[in-house]
């Protein structure tokens, strides 16, 4: 089978009804990917100061605009998602450890080179302050009054994007993670719910680790199935939390009563609204239908190890991403 490039949108996962040419525009999203982008991750974080908020900006050391101010992001990594690139450059450049919220729009321009710049802005929150001294790429960290981050930054897109920021409404994070790839039945013989991941599957929940990270996951909640737990155990060892299991939400019992289902989501939507905690859940596929359901989205397929990222609100779910694993 011939593997075609850029199959899927990589903002949403959803697939491209004819993956030739270049632009690219999701029919799902709206996002556009190009044959030769240059990929740049950039968060607005808010940073409260006697009882003003205010926004997280550095001044350049280098150029192009040496000696200006943006907001903070920067180039992937190799092999690096938008989300965790994002938060990595934030804390890196201002020593600021975040968690990302609501995904803002995202900006195209050409390069000198003929390349294309794609730069994806986040909302954030930030967790930790580490103090950070200046190096060669920023000089300054600095915390800027709204109305003055709006006249002072340099590029006109983020003063822009600091706009729409400001038009977000407060939203906590609930991500529903498919369990990785697990062994075939055919060669299990014991209890279904005992049977574990393969390896492909322990690698996608090893991939899952920085982009759980990224969101600030607080909460981790599974079905006491094999293959769901352990999907999520690298995370919960690396955030050192433990997992929330419910038998409702195993293959067996949740395709059988699906309305108990939906019943215990609307129970951990409220949970997750009232605390305020970033939550992941890790779902069968059988089951996900009612999981959609009870929060009101859209019925939707996802790829073992992939994840539907929601952001809530009290209302409503007020942006969804997607993200599927390399693995």
């Amino acid at each position: 089978m011939t593997r075609v490039r850029d199959s899927f949108c990589s903002f949403c996962g959803t697939a491209f009804a004819e993956a030739t040419g270049y632009p690219r525009r999701c029919a799902a999203c709206g996002s556009e990917i190009w044959a030769n982008p240059v990929p740049v991750g950039v968060a607005l974080v808010p940073i409260a100061s006697d009882a003003r908020v205010g926004l997280l900006v550095i001044r350049r050391a280098i150029p192009p605009h040496i000696g200006k101010l943006a907001l903070v992001g920067g180039f992937l990594e190799e092999h690096e998602t938008w989300q965790v690139g994002a938060a990595r450059e934030v804390r890196e450049e201002t020593g600021v450890t975040i968690r990302l919220q609501s995904p803002l729009d995202t900006v195209l321009y050409p390069l000198g080179s003929g390349a294309t710049k794609e730069v994806r802005y986040w909302s954030g929150q930030p967790l930790e302050v580490i103090k950070r001294a200046p190096d060669d790429e920023v000089d300054v960290v600095s915390w800027l009054p709204v109305k003055a981050a709006l006249h002072r930054l340099t590029f006109e897109h983020d003063k822009e994007l600091v706009r729409q920021h400001l038009e977000q409404p407060p939203t906590t994070t609930l991500v529903l993670v498919r369990h990785g790839k697990a062994m075939d039945r055919k060669d299990w013989s014991k209890k279904d719910t005992l049977r574990p991941l393969g390896a492909r599957g322990r690698k996608q929940a090893r991939q899952l680790v920085p982009f759980l990270t990224s969101y600030g996951i607080e909460n981790l909640i599974s079905s006491t199935s094999a293959r769901c737990l352990t999907t999520l155990e690298p995370y919960a060892a690396s955030a050192g939390i433990g997992v929330e299991t419910h038998d409702t939400l195993t293959e067996e019992i949740g395709t059988g009563d699906p309305e108990a289902v939906v019943r215990l989501i609307g129970k951990i939507r409220e949970g997750v609204l009232a605390s305020g905690l970033p939550t992941a859940i890790c779902v069968h596929r059988p089951v996900l239908p009612a999981i959609l359901e009870a929060l009101g989205l859209a019925p939707a397929s996802l790829a073992t190890g992939e994840m539907l990222v929601t952001h809530l609100t009290a209302d409503d779910v007020h942006a969804i991403e997607r993200y599927r694993p390399q693995a």
